[in-house]
């Protein structure tokens, strides 16, 4: 019963202090970084209501998404690419290394146009155990391009790791698990 309480408040604060923009809360991914950042993902990034350059499209594979790089991101003026990909390759059963070889694609892109790279680790996918460990390692590849490219890594499986409450329908975020996806990457952008 505690733990119910605990929970409860934690998710009002985070709620009054967290929530995406458009929600009439302030996001901690302050206006100007928004302005000048082009997000490119799938569904999580297309339902977010953050972005203010929204390059989300439900269903997409990184191979789709790398298809329309060049055209949504390149030359555009944009300072920073927030990539978010590879949660419907999994789903699809893809191989992990067309995930990491398309990521890599897009991030030398951005990068050779000089703009800034930011790549996220997925989310987890709630009441789905047997893609926790593709999810797990496809992180850990994501985490060792950063590293080997020297992009940028926001991390948001780990703060949204066991909390099935953050996500509608055991895969998009709500408000909260926006929120907390905020909070991870004004942690890397805002410095």
């Amino acid at each position: 019963m505690q733990l119910s309480v605990v929970r409860l408040l934690l998710s009002a604060v985070l709620a009054t202090t967290l929530t995406s923009c458009g929600s009439g809360i302030a996001s901690p991914f302050n206006d100007s970084l928004n302005s000048t950042t082009i997000f490119m993902g799938d569904s999580i990034t297309q339902y977010w209501q953050l972005p203010e350059h929204n390059a989300g499209v439900a269903g997409q594979t990184t191979v789709q998404m790398l298809d329309r790089f060049n055209a949504d991101v390149l030359g555009h003026g944009f300072k920073r690419v927030v990539i978010l990909g590879g949660t419907n390759d999994i789903r699809l059963q893809q191989s992990p290394s067309t995930v990491l070889l398309d990521l890599d694609a897009m991030g030398t892109m951005a990068q050779a146009a000089g703009i800034e790279v930011i790549l996220c680790t997925l989310p987890p996918i709630p009441g789905q155990n047997d893609l926790r460990d593709q999810v797990t390692f496809v992180n850990q590849e994501i985490t060792a391009l950063v590293r080997l490219r020297g992009f940028q890594l926001v991390d948001y499986f780990t703060p949204m790791a066991g909390h099935p409450e953050y996500f509608i329908d055991g895969l998009h975020p709500d408000k909260l698990g926006y929120a907390v996806m905020e909070t991870s990457l004004s942690t890397v952008v805002v410095k």
